[in-house]
């Protein structure tokens, strides 16, 4: 998300709040969660430009050094959340075993009053060893995160100049210099509101709100706006955010972390050219910006880990197989048609009958939602958009809410399989004919429709 259109939103609300001002308001009321202080967050901000204090360290390790540090770092992340997932395990199962001992000594009394309390109650064994357990992980869980918290300014260093010299070597700095800088810090990022109308899948309010998430809590908040004003709302976690410094989310993800961190400095470059500067101006706005982001973030992050942190030696070359980027879909349906037959080639070959695939059905469940609502069957497809959920978390993917703002969301990411926009085939090809990623992006930062992109697209 870029700044421009996070500040403001917040400070003059949406372009929706003008025709319909007392809509925002039923909305803001609806929701139990307060908005995020984009103020005292960009305070505090630069504050921490003005006195950053000192950093220790960082001048003393070499590359290798440097990106080993960083690995530990996501590792010890990753125990931290499979330590977080056991505890949540061990508590709930000595709640169990508790209210079993109570029921036990409950019966003992009833045919023997005082017994209970004279021999041990069955199942207390069971729970001594989980309060043990629960208190073995705690004390490990607190001193993962001290370390966390110890580390975690060095490793932020050190990815920013690895990200900041991958842009480089890309040609995207002036003169070696890259403006603006890479900067951005590991935090829980605010969560994001998004409300579409029923009959078409369109953001028409977001706001961004303050980062407390409780699957319960955001349901209660969009079944109360969604009551109040029979529109749908979809409240999520999201990954980045391009205020500045930018927001990204503590993952043990490599790829992840290294794609986001590049694709929020994109929104920041983005924001002096007119693509960025029209970013929320409407969904082909925001869909351009979210999409050339993906792109250009995507290829900085491989760049990065390729140079830094592959571990892997360079093999004899594979043969080549045809993928998406050999053709060239008129529309998205001809593309997911094409992307299908593609994959079930290559599964034929091993005589196993095709296997789930999410991008690809969720993909398929934007295109037919798409249709039912553009010929006026906006309680089919709503219907029909939770069978797709519940058949989605049968797949293991525990999708909390599929609706229409859902897709208006996540549809901004022209790339992703929410979305049954033109623009990310489209780009993608832009780019694929653009001698390097520099020329690609000199182009996009000019674009203020889908009509220079399609111009672009045919002067090559």
């Amino acid at each position: 998300m870029a700044l421009i259109a996070l500040l403001a939103g917040q400070l003059f609300g949406s372009g929706s709040s003008r025709s319909l001002p007392t809509r925002d308001h039923v909305i803001k009321a609806a929701v139990a969660l307060p908005d995020f202080n984009f103020v005292g967050w960009e305070l505090k901000a630069v504050r921490q430009l003005v006195f950053p204090g000192r950093l220790t360290g960082l001048d003393q390790l070499d590359s290798v050094e440097g990106s080993e540090f960083v690995r530990a770092y996501l590792d010890r992340y990753g125990r931290i959340r499979l330590l977080e997932e056991e505890l949540s395990r061990l508590v709930s199962k000595r709640a169990s075993a508790t209210g079993e001992e109570l029921r036990s000594a409950a019966l003992a009394d009833a045919f023997e009053p005082g017994s209970s309390g004279s021999s041990e109650a069955p199942g207390s064994g069971t729970s001594a060893g989980t309060g043990t357990a629960i208190e073995e992980a705690r004390f490990e869980l607190a001193a993962l995160r001290r370390q966390q918290t110890a580390d975690r300014p060095l490793v932020e260093a050190i990815l920013r100049r690895q990200v900041q010299e991958a842009l480089r070597d890309a040609g995207l700095g002036f003169r070696g210099i890259v403006w603006p800088p890479v900067h951005f810090v590991f935090v829980e990022p605010p969560l994001k509101l998004t409300v579409s109308p029923r009959d078409r899948i369109s953001t028409i309010h977001s706001r961004v709100l303050q980062a407390e998430y409780d699957p319960v809590i955001l349901g209660e908040s969009e079944n109360a706006i969604e009551k109040r004003t029979d529109l749908r709302a979809h409240i999520t976690q999201i990954g980045g955010m391009a205020v500045f410094p930018a927001m990204v989310v503590d993952s043990s993800s490599l790829e992840w972390a290294l794609n986001t961190i590049a694709h929020e400095w994109v929104h920041h470059y983005l924001f002096h050219f007119p693509l960025g500067l029209r970013y929320a101006r409407n969904d082909e706005a925001t869909t351009l910006n979210e999409t050339v982001s993906d792109i250009v973030g995507n290829e900085i992050g491989e760049r990065v880990a390729r140079q830094y942190y592959s571990r892997e030696e360079a093999g004899p070359a594979k043969p080549a197989e045809e993928t998406l980027a050999d053709t060239c879909a008129c529309n998205i349906e001809e593309l997911v048609t094409r992307e299908r037959e593609l994959e079930q080639k290559r599964w034929e070959r091993y005589g196993r009958p095709l296997p789930f695939n999410f991008q690809q059905a969720m993909r398929e469940t934007r295109l037919h939602v798409d249709a039912l609502l553009e010929d006026g069957l906006v309680e089919t497809a709503e219907a029909y958009m939770e069978a797709r959920r519940r058949y989605f978390v049968e797949k293991g993917h525990p999708l909390r809410v599929l609706n229409q703002a859902y897709f208006a969301f996540h549809g901004s990411y022209a790339t992703g399989a929410a979305s049954s926009s033109s623009i990310g085939p489209q780009l993608q090809q832009l780019r694929a004919e653009s001698s390097d990623l520099a020329h690609f992006l000199q182009q996009v930062r000019w674009f203020t429709s889908l009509a220079d992109l399609e111009s672009a697209l045919g002067a090559h």
